[in-house]
């Protein structure tokens, strides 16, 4: 398993630019994961070579097809790990005086 595959997918927004025929040219697209306090949310332009749809034509498979979700997983798999921060702890009690001298 990876930490992406253990991550919460969501949209954030679909965003589309319409042509005069009303169909969409391209979607501006935003796409979040979040695995326990980490989240990061990508983002994308995905043009429509042969634009044909509606925006409401569309469906939601249709949109995540247009993500490159393999890079993205990636991606979030190194950033997840470059965010994950080591324990640290604070020992309010420890006696400098029990230190040597040199």
């Amino acid at each position: 398993m990876t930490h992406a595959s253990d991550a919460t997918k969501a949209w954030v927004s679909a965003i589309p630019k319409k042509n005069a025929d009303g169909n969409v040219i391209h979607w501006d697209l935003r796409y979040s994961y979040t695995l326990g306090d980490y989240s990061h949310t990508f983002e994308t332009r995905a043009r429509i070579d042969t634009p044909s749809k509606a925006p409401g034509s569309y469906t939601r498979a249709e949109l995540l097809a247009l993500l490159d979700i393999d890079h993205w997983d990636d991606m979030f798999n190194n950033k997840y790990h470059e965010n994950t921060a080591p324990v640290e702890t604070t020992d309010a009690s420890f006696d400098v005086s029990t230190l040597s001298e040199s």
